[in-house]
């Protein structure tokens, strides 16, 4: 699967951002099909293994409901809080997550192509001192490795979706 790290194709929120890391992939999955995958509670610990998220509650993932999650990133570990800062359905979802040692936001966009999806994820993750900073980095991989695992996971995830889905729907 190639994941692409070309430069960005539009204005974009928190792209910016210093250490921004944007990806993009091409999935064989409608818009719909990769946004269902997202969200899906049986996928979270798969696309999301440095976080283990509780039970969503009704309202996510709308904008600005909340889960609470245990992260663990390299030797850290820490209790986040995870906030939808957008959900736009099939077109793009933000979040932020924040412990006590750091912040970070991943954002994702859904963008319709040659009969599937180009999704584009950029995401930021900032410690708060250099103590946090070097817990994350020691056996934690870089925010690239992390987006680029993100991204392989909802491809594959999406694409099996759509292929059990009956051909008229």
């Amino acid at each position: 699967m190639a994941v692409g790290a070309k430069g960005p194709t539009s204005a974009r929120p928190g792209r910016d951002e210093p250490g921004a890391v944007e990806r993009r992939v091409f999935v064989n999955a409608s818009p719909r099909t990769v946004w269902t995958t997202l969200h899906d509670p049986t996928n979270a610990r798969a696309l999301f293994p440095q976080l283990r998220l509780d039970e969503p509650t009704p309202d996510w993932p709308a904008a600005a409901s909340t889960r609470l999650a245990e992260t663990r990133v390299g030797l850290m570990r820490d209790s986040a809080r995870v906030e939808s800062l957008e959900a736009r359905p099939q077109s793009s979802f933000a979040l932020r997550v924040t412990g006590a040692g750091f912040s970070g936001e991943f954002r994702w966009w859904f963008e319709p192509l040659a009969g599937g999806t180009r999704v584009v994820h950029v995401a930021t993750f900032d410690p708060h001192d250099r103590w946090a900073g070097f817990l994350m980095k020691v056996g934690g991989g870089t925010l690239a490795t992390r987006v680029e695992q993100h991204l392989r996971v909802l491809k594959e995830r999406a694409e099996a979706a759509e292929r059990r889905q009956p051909a008229n729907a």
